[in-house]
């Protein structure tokens, strides 16, 4: 765009899915720079799923969607779930910020349609099969609903609808609850779960982040860190089933208190993390250290750690050989 400063970056470690030429930061940095994707940029945007950062020797910026902390001997500024300060280096940027189609649908408001109390019970969605071993709240939630009534399971697994669904949101729409548990429960770890159940016209059920409350409208969803155990949850869930007035009054509450946009996940306020970075020369926007023992240690030890990962060096080996 003509007289917006140029800014060149690039992306490296995201998931597979992750589109470098199309994501959310992109569009959020074109809001203000004229951005290029570029190998030779000075600026990296990276994950964790992999080690092609360390190959990057200008400034690094961290973005993880997982349940792990920054290592600030790495990257030179993070953006992460938890709640912490680290002077100019590090930004609160929970997932569901990314997920901007949903994101702008929940602070719109979504109507409560009284209809609602007459749909299906509760869904389900989660295609690790896995969890079953490795996820004891979520899969004893969905047992104890099913108890009930019947959960409605459209991902892998438990699944009695079929087969994987293949729209989620369209999927959430017909039930009255979603249960929305997160894979873990750490302070801050918000994904875009109890976002997505939300923008779908459903009530989350929500277990996850303990301090979930003072992030989002406690009136919007069902809590479980609010109950002494699931069964109690449960009971919870079953007397808003029952009660079609309690039930569309929790529908109809906005996800954000007052049914505002957080102050802190404003565009605006996301670009001003990011425009001193950008904005000053780069051997001034450096925060890691680059020197010395010290400074170079955590990289050793990372690039010793990426010899012997298969499948990360499966995975370039593919790319030399243009198979991925």
């Amino acid at each position: 765009m003509p007289g917006l400063p140029r800014l060149r970056v690039k992306f490296a470690d995201f998931f597979p899915q992750f589109d470098p030429e199309d994501n959310f930061f992109l569009t959020l940095l074109r809001r203000r720079y004229a951005v290029e994707v570029h190998p030779e940029a000075d600026y990296l945007i990276h994950s964790r799923f992999g080690y092609d950062f360390l190959r990057h020797d200008g400034i690094r910026i961290f973005y993880t969607t997982e349940n792990v902390r920054p290592n600030f001997d790495l990257c030179d500024y993070a953006l992460a779930f938890d709640h912490l300060e680290f002077g100019d280096r590090y930004r609160r940027l929970p997932l569901y910020r990314l997920y901007e189609g949903i994101y702008r649908t929940v602070i719109a408001g979504v109507p409560a349609d009284p209809a609602a109390a007459r749909r299906k019970f509760c869904s389900y969605v989660v295609s690790n099969r896995r969890a079953s071993r490795a996820d004891t709240a979520r899969v004893q939630i969905f047992q104890k609903l099913s108890a009930h009534r019947r959960v409605e399971s459209g991902g892998r697994q438990f699944n009695n609808v079929g087969g994987p669904v293949a729209d989620k949101l369209a999927f959430l729409r017909g039930c009255k609850f979603n249960i929305a548990f997160e894979n873990a429960s750490t302070p801050g770890y918000t994904t875009e779960k109890i976002i997505e159940a939300k923008a779908a016209g459903s009530v989350p059920v929500y277990w996850g982040n303990p301090l979930i409350a003072a992030e989002l409208n406690p009136r919007a969803f069902v809590n479980c860190h609010d109950f002494p155990d699931l069964d109690a949850v449960v009971r919870h869930v079953q007397e808003l089933d029952g009660d079609d007035t309690a039930y569309l009054a929790m529908l109809a509450e906005p996800i954000f208190p007052g049914g505002t946009e957080p102050a802190e996940l404003r565009e605006e306020r996301l670009l001003e993390f990011f425009a001193p970075i950008f904005d000053q020369p780069v051997e001034q926007a450096y925060r890691r250290s680059r020197v010395g023992r010290w400074g170079r240690r955590a990289e050793k030890e990372y690039r010793r750690v990426a010899r012997f990962d298969f499948k990360y060096q499966t995975a370039r080996l593919g790319r030399w050989l243009g198979l991925g």
